[in-house]
């Protein structure tokens, strides 16, 4: 096991909020003198009281880390930080080490070292000397120095662009101890793009999966354990029955079909993969048999003998019993062979309800719930989740969640409200961890990606307070009408309608349906008026980054607008058609937009081009294949 002393613990110079720490390396606990101590200054007047050391065989996540703080301290004061491998014995310098306990989550839990705080937390130490910023891991390590960014020098990093990050200016700087727990066991996200994606993702202290993340093995995998390429040809049975025929088809998780969940050769080859899986890990924990990507589940008389009767709901027919008594028969092979691992499930689409055959499962069953949280603008929709997500609770020892933040919304989709108070609730009632599809759309959605990173953290902070610091640290004279404006974005999204799962995926007629031009318009005034107020050109050019993608929102809100024209309806369609293309084209020059939901192919194409097409074609004008012709605007009100 590989444990890294700094050279404080060498020295037992360390603060009493980490004895422990002082007590696994062998040494004395600290004096009294020390355990007074509760925070150093690293700058003073302007010139530099600490430097950092970092042992030359850093983990990555350390030597970010470091430089994180370097940065920090020379954009706040001016001053530069010197860095060396070990301390200086003759230095009157106060040093700051920075090291982790343990490599990797499967040996700090093998050092019995703080078991109080997770793989991915981390003790800050101060002294009369010096200070240790000892993350449990190279993760935690690196979460220690984000909240010292955040807390002590009050840098933020608000949008994932130079543009969105505020560091104040002091000629003084004190870091304090403390240990550090974050509210969720993981934080992932997923969607966040552009060359400053990681850095956001690291200062708002987002979990970083090059360390391995304990309880975290997820991702639709039934595909790959039970694939069409090795199995369809000499092994049909492996494959489900509808209709009277064996569905054998597919490549991915997309559209390959479930497997038959009671073909014992199934369960065989399933067993034998996670336990493979582990062999060739040491360090994971967590298999994945998650189901495809799709409704095509095995109605074989064995399957369908533990389905029926069927659950016909909303989100499709429910297979829940053949599901989880397969994934129960391989978690229970898997404790045999492998304990303290686990295999990871999605309670999702067809099987996002409990199985009715069984009071529980196995302990070393993870379950995320999937929920579109940001429905619950409707509060009998929610009411309906959280009583699911409560009756999961009382199944699974281990729940976590998995939401969706971001599904390719043209027009608003976004509010922070509905998102702290589902991770509120979430804690509240026994969910460990979030793994978030967040596909951000910054123009609207920076606030909500932002309250949800802090609460993440920390569930009980407070989120007005969070959206006043926001709004005033980015936009400074212009904070009240941007704050204005996001909140036309979310009245746009929250306003009373039924809410429906994963509504506008793959398809804009949901959100032609439900837009309201009128609330577009409050919005760009508001947003025009913020550019017409700041001053600042750093505010005057967040702004205006934030412009550049609300155009597009526009642009789409004036095609929906042009089919309802008295005259001329198809003409003022494909001259709206043609500003949608040209903000496109303008807002894919933004690397943080360039995600799979808004690139020129697959989902946007599929989404804008169908809606457009079929729009075309109800105004009886036939679509050509390369899309629209460009015509002479018809006139109209616009959302500009």
């Amino acid at each position: 096991m590989h444990v890294s002393c700094s050279p404080f613990v060498r020295r037992g110079v360390l603060s009493g909020v980490i004895a422990a720490s002082v007590v696994s390396c062998g040494l004395a606990a600290p004096s009294a003198e020390q355990k007074t101590a509760v925070s150093i200054e690293i700058v003073r007047d302007g010139k530099a009281a600490a430097y950092i050391v970092l042992r030359p065989d850093a983990h990555a996540m350390e030597k970010e880390a470091a430089v994180d703080l370097r940065w920090a301290v020379r954009e706040a004061t001016g001053v530069g930080l010197d860095q060396y491998d070990m301390e200086k014995s003759n230095d009157e310098r106060l040093a700051i080490s920075i090291s982790s306990l343990a490599a990797t989550a499967t040996e700090f839990e093998k050092s019995a070292s703080h078991p109080d705080v997770p793989y991915d937390g981390a003790v800050i130490s101060v002294s009369p000397r010096g200070m240790m910023v000892q993350g449990m891991t190279p993760a935690g390590t690196a979460n220690a120095v984000a909240t010292i960014l955040m807390e002590d020098i009050n840098v933020r990093m608000y949008y994932p662009h130079s543009r969105g990050t505020i560091v104040p200016k002091t000629r003084n700087l004190r870091i304090r101890a403390r240990k550090l727990k974050p509210a969720f066991a993981y934080r992932i996200w997923s969607g966040l793009t552009g060359p400053d994606a990681a850095a956001y993702a690291r200062r708002n202290r987002l979990t970083d999966r090059r360390i391995a993340t304990p309880g975290f093995g997820f991702g639709h995998n039934l595909a790959t354990i039970i694939s069409v390429a090795k199995y369809g040809k000499d092994h049909p049975e492996y494959f489900p029955l509808r209709d009277g025929k064996r569905q054998i088809r597919g490549s991915n998780a997309g559209d390959t079909p479930q497997p038959c969940f009671t073909n014992l050769d199934v369960l065989r080859l399933s067993i034998e993969a996670a336990q493979h899986f582990f062999n060739k890990n040491p360090d994971r924990d967590t298999f994945s048999l998650c189901v495809n990507d799709n409704p095509w589940y095995c109605e074989c008389p064995n399957c369908s003998a533990l389905d029926k009767p069927y659950r016909d709901l909303p989100v499709g027919r429910q297979y829940s019993e053949s599901y989880f008594d397969y994934v129960s028969k391989v978690a229970e092979a898997v404790a045999q062979s492998h304990p303290g691992r686990h295999v990871g499930v999605y309670a999702y689409w067809n099987v996002e309800q409990p199985p009715r055959g069984r009071k529980k499962l196995p302990e070393n069953v993870i379950v995320a719930l999937t929920q579109d949280i940001l429905q619950h603008y409707e509060p009998a929709y929610r009411d309906k989740d959280r009583a699911l997500l409560k009756a999961w609770a009382g199944y699974a020892k281990n729940l976590n969640t998995y939401v969706y933040y971001g599904l390719g919304w043209l027009t608003p989709r976004t509010s922070p409200r509905l998102v702290a108070e589902d991770l509120r609730f979430a804690a509240a009632n026994g969910v460990k961890a979030i793994y978030c599809e967040a596909y951000p759309f910054w123009a609207w959605s920076g606030p909500m990606h932002y309250v949800a990173s802090r609460l993440q953290w920390d569930v009980n902070a407070d989120v007005d307070r969070i959206l006043d610091e926001f709004h005033r640290d980015c936009f400074g004279e212009a904070a009240a009408e941007m704050r204005t404006y996001h909140d036309a974005c979310e009245k746009y999204w929250t306003r009373a309608r039924p809410g429906r799962w994963f509504e506008g995926l793959d398809n804009l007629a949901p959100e032609e349906a439900m837009a309201d031009l009128s609330l577009l318009r409050e919005a760009r005034r508001y947003l025009e008026a913020a550019f017409g107020k700041a001053r600042d050109p750093r505010v005057r050019e967040r702004i205006a980054w934030i412009k550049k993608g609300f155009d597009f929102t526009a642009a789409v809100g004036n095609a929906f607008e042009a089919t309802k024209a008295a005259s001329g309806a198809a003409e003022r369609l494909t001259a709206a058609a043609d500003r949608v293309n040209t903000a496109h084209e303008q807002l894919l020059a933004e690397p943080a937009y360039g995600q799979v939901y808004y690139n020129a192919d697959g989902r946007f194409k599929r989404k804008w081009q169908g809606w457009l097409d079929a729009s075309l074609r109800k105004l009886r004008v036939e679509p050509t294949s390369t899309g629209p012709a460009a015509t002479t605007a018809a006139g109209g009100q616009t959302v500009e």
